[in-house]
């Protein structure tokens, strides 16, 4: 009688585990675009780009200095900050 009931459980179990994360991937998934977006609009503002122009000033420095977008925007941020 257990068997079953220990089966139904840990399906159960193993169900909301993927679901949990799921959820921390598309969490991660929207502060790196929060970051992204952040980003192109700083080069906006200072380099009078368009959105589509910033993405590809953004997108190859990341892919010259073998980083993800997020990465290279973050540190773009960061360097920002750093200058006022």
């Amino acid at each position: 009688r257990i068997h079953p009931i220990l089966t139904v459980a840990m399906a159960r179990f193993k169900h909301e585990q993927a679901l949990l994360a799921e959820l921390d991937s598309a969490r991660l998934e929207l502060s790196d675009r929060k970051v992204i977006d952040r980003a192109k609009g700083l080069l906006m503002q200072r380099q009078g780009l368009s959105e589509q122009e910033a993405y590809a000033k953004l997108r190859k420095a990341a892919m010259n200095k073998g980083l993800k977008l997020a990465e290279m925007a973050q540190q773009m941020l960061d360097m920002a900050e750093l200058l006022g």
